[in-house]
């Protein structure tokens, strides 16, 4: 340890689990203050924690840790390791690849890097993974951010209600919401589960679930508790309450709890009563250039997005599958999913008048039924106002650039993997890489896809790594080497 500093740690295992979370009922952190969860390898790790992730319930969720132990390490300056306050409640046990449960879905499913995804960039950044506790069990379901007519960003995430219609306000403060969860490239590469925001508040339900059963349109909305960093460019879907169908449009989702996928569609959707008379929506996908994409478990509360790019219902339930009987018998790829109409979520449900979804997405009392989607942006007057919407971004290139490269490991020794979707742009492009003082120390020509540097020879501190297309646009990395 430093001089002044303490260090603890512990150590806990779940004999055969693939993978572990630790729950704290008690997690306080001084400024100081840091904590690391590690695998029994150490080649894993999750941190620090600190005081920034303080709340006034005291709970926390680590993420999941690979194999049968997690170890936490506290570093803590002496003089404050008094005010530390930690305990673990529990663990949950995790019996599948711990890697976000990567591949876990059909071999149907088509990803959002694939060529599919152009021109739904946008909805695919309002797309959130979710990891829920409930009733002592962990599930997995997918949401949406929205935005509301307040054009204020608040971090409202709508899913559906049977994904948690049991759990207690002290389960919804261990609900894990990950954001940006996909591949790098079509059916290549992996997805990172570090965006993730541990915590959420209950809002509004559709208050209609009573076992398997819905009584109407099967919503939840929550509220994302700490804030969600600008750098992860997440987007707040627009919505259309309207009760107007689609004619065609896209499902995003994260099935069995895999990398972010897209499925489509383009025959007219159809009104349902799975629950009560005209719930819900119902949608048929079809074969697309990748694959045909579906919905399975995990999918549940994921958005469909109409032709205009707007939400218009969340994923109840559904017959989809990669194969005929793949799901049990009657599924196949050419069976339907039903989707809660937001029309329904509005005020149609037998939810107490104060949970209605209209008071939630319409705080200005506005009347509007149809809203448009914003990326947020702090230094306007209107953070999420009309000039933040997908259709409105000046530069797509410049944004497309930013959103898209990743440069791994961070922090690096000997090598940097750069990845960059080679579907959008196809002229050369320029490496290179600057010291803290400004100076080029390495520079290549890339064509996209994957490239690798070699940085061994380079001194150790932080270099910049900067990409440029032709078109101009052009984006840069910090990256420590140690």
């Amino acid at each position: 340890p430093a001089e002044g500093e303490d260090v603890h740690a512990a150590a806990v295992r779940v004999k055969c689990a693939s993978g572990v979370a630790l729950h704290f009922d008690q997690f306080h952190l001084p400024v100081g203050a840091e904590l690391w969860v590690t695998d029994a390898t150490g080649m894993w790790q999750e941190g620090p924690y600190d005081f920034r992730d303080n709340d006034d319930h005291g709970r926390l969720a680590t993420g999941d840790v690979p194999g049968e132990w997690a170890v936490i390490r506290l570093h803590a300056p002496r003089d404050l390791s008094s005010s530390v306050r930690l305990h673990i409640e529990g663990a949950a046990a995790l019996f599948r690849d711990v890697e976000g449960a990567m591949g876990g879905s059909g071999p149907c499913e088509v990803d959002v890097a694939c060529p599919e995804i152009l021109g739904w960039e946008c909805q695919r950044d309002a797309t959130v993974r979710l990891s829920i506790i409930e009733n002592g069990g962990s599930y997995l379901c997918s949401g949406a951010m929205v935005n509301t007519t307040a054009l204020d960003c608040r971090q409202y995430m709508l899913t559906a209600l049977h994904c948690a219609s049991d759990a207690d306000d002290d389960e919804f403060a261990l609900l894990k919401v990950y954001f940006n969860y996909e591949r790098p490239e079509c059916g290549e590469g992996n997805g990172l589960l570090n965006r993730r925001r541990t915590g959420v508040i209950r809002l509004a339900d559709s208050d209609d679930v009573q076992g398997n059963n819905f009584q109407g349109s099967d919503f939840l909305l929550v509220e994302v508790e700490d804030a969600i960093p600008s750098s992860w460019d997440v987007y707040y879907a627009g919505w259309d309450a309207s009760g107007s169908g689609s004619g065609e449009g896209v499902g995003i989702h994260h099935p069995s709890g895999d990398v972010k996928k897209i499925s489509t569609y383009t025959q007219n959707t159809s009104s349902i009563s799975l629950g009560d008379f005209g719930s819900h929506w119902r949608v048929y996908w079809i074969e697309t250039v990748t694959e045909h994409g579906v919905t399975e478990g995990g999918s549940s509360g994921s958005h469909l997005f109409n032709e205009e790019g707007l939400s218009i219902g969340t994923l109840s339930a559904g017959l989809s599958a990669c194969s005929n009987g793949g799901a049990g018998n009657g599924t196949g790829p050419n069976q339907p999913d039903y989707y809660g109409k937001m029309s329904f979520h509005w005020d149609d449900n037998p939810n107490p008048a104060d949970e209605k979804l209209e008071l939630w997405l319409d705080p200005q009392n506005t009347g509007q039924t149809v809203l448009h989607g914003a990326y947020p942006d702090s230094d306007a007057a209107v953070p999420c106002g009309p000039d933040q919407a997908c259709e409105e971004i000046a530069d797509v290139a410049q944004f497309w650039i930013e959103r898209e490269l990743k440069v791994v490991p961070n922090p690096a020794s000997d090598q940097l993997h750069l990845r960059l979707p080679a579907q959008g742009w196809t002229d050369a492009a320029t490496i290179t890489v600057y010291d803290a003082m400004g100076r080029i120390v390495a520079s290549e020509i890339w064509w996209g896809g994957a490239a690798v540097l070699d940085v061994s020879g380079l001194s150790r501190g932080y270099v910049m790594v900067s990409v440029s297309l032709s078109d101009g646009s052009q984006t840069t990395r910090r990256v420590v080497l140690n």
